[in-house]
């Protein structure tokens, strides 16, 4: 007989292809979930609580929410609870944040607009996001950059290395304890850069002005490099998530630019994870087909969400073969049909995703996580994907 193992052993046990109790299942994050309740947890990003509650807000109230998180405590779910250092905020290139300042506008009761201003020598810059009440994301209405002379301006501002304040991680930590693993995210080059642009002038200008794009993928990727080192040397770990090449994934770039701007720079961080003895959680929507092999010989340890047609290009049971228990895969439940599909429909899903191809080195999860109050039938569907993932994912 099995020993019952705790969620932190349970993840990193097969993240590490070791022999678990079950396959681990991880609805959503629930240790963020009770620390919102008790008005404890910060949004990703954010500088103000009242931002916090504004979007996140509907997690306190939304009963259905409340009753699948419960749920799922209940039934020893697991947890990877995913945290972030501003110094890695991926919108302006990793400045410094004299350099940065903020101003919040309310557009209706519904709409809060941010602007940030980005003082540089050759002039100002602005960004605008805006969030809408009890919805967990935010649009950019505003980019940072447009044209030559502004890339020329934020290239202009002087950089300094600031040390992150890991405090707050490691107390992080030790309050999520055997519950689940807490996971460190860095947004990689690539998405540092493209998120500087409206995303179709960064898709144009990967062709029409490569040499840009690869001076400011350059600059940004030594900023991480430095900032990542400094943390995984303090000891932040054990999971760190790069967040996500799907930039570049097919349809938007080829399988060589997928290389030239992608493999070339995230194969040293991953090399810098090992080399502490951390371990590389990759997270890519959309069609990675291609780019699995790609992020295999790379040697990432954990791909996330590996997802099916439509919306991606590879069954799990391809993925798993192809991975041949050399990567954790993490998959690979539609939100869509969580939300949609019928609670049998469910449960297929859940056997297939669990089953199919075997269950070493898989994390059951869906392709997202919820933005907005729940339904009825997507607060039955989580129970009924929490049931299904346990009873399926037994490994004795």
């Amino acid at each position: 007989m099995s020993v019952e193992l705790t969620s932190h052993e349970r993840i990193l046990k097969t993240i590490k292809g070791e022999k678990v109790d079950r396959v681990p299942v991880v609805p959503f994050d629930t240790f963020e979930a009770l620390k919102l309740k008790e008005g404890s947890c910060d949004l990703m990003f954010a500088t103000g609580e009242h931002l916090n509650d504004f979007t996140n807000g509907w997690k306190r109230t939304c009963p259905g929410y409340g009753e699948a998180v419960q749920f799922a405590v209940e039934n020893g779910c697991d947890v990877i609870h995913r945290t972030s250092f501003l110094e890695l905020d991926r919108r302006f290139l990793l400045i410094p944040g004299e350099f940065i300042s903020i101003q919040d506008r309310r557009i209706s009761n519904e709409i809060l607009q941010r602007e940030y201003t980005v003082k540089t020598p050759r002039g100002n810059l602005t960004y605008i996001e805006e969030f809408k009440k009890d919805i967990s994301t935010s649009w950019i209405r505003k980019s940072l950059l447009r044209d030559k002379s502004d890339v020329e301006k934020i290239l202009s501002v002087p950089y300094r290395f600031r040390k992150s304040n890991v405090e707050t991680f490691f107390k992080t930590g030790d309050e999520l304890g055997d519950r689940g693993v807490i996971c460190c995210f860095v947004s990689t080059p690539i998405v540092c850069v493209s998120h500087l642009f409206d995303f179709d002038t960064f898709l144009l200008w990967v062709h029409t002005e490569k040499k840009v794009i690869e001076g400011l993928i350059d600059t940004v990727y030594e900023r991480i490099y430095c900032q990542l080192e400094y943390l995984l040397n303090s000891g932040v770990g054990p999971l760190i998530e790069f967040g996500g090449s799907e930039q570049a994934t097919p349809p938007m770039m080829s399988p060589e630019l997928y290389d030239d701007f992608v493999v070339k720079y995230d194969s040293r961080l991953v090399d810098l994870v090992h080399r502490y003895g951390r371990y590389a959680r990759v997270h890519c929507h959309g069609k990675v087909k291609t780019a699995i092999h790609k992020l295999l010989k790379m040697g990432a340890d954990m791909l996330n969400p590996v997802e099916a047609p439509p919306n991606g290009d590879i069954e799990i049971h391809e993925a798993k073969k192809i991975v041949k228990g050399k990567m954790t895969l993490e998959g690979n439940i539609q939100f869509s049909d969580l939300e949609f599909a019928e609670e049998e429909q469910i449960n297929i899903l859940v056997r297939n995703a669990v089953c199919d191809g075997g269950k070493d080195r898989f994390i059951l999860t869906a392709t997202e996580w919820p933005l907005t109050y729940l339904s009825d039938r997507l607060k039955k569907n989580y129970i009924r994907f929490i049931k299904s993932g346990i009873e399926y994912g037994k490994l004795n």
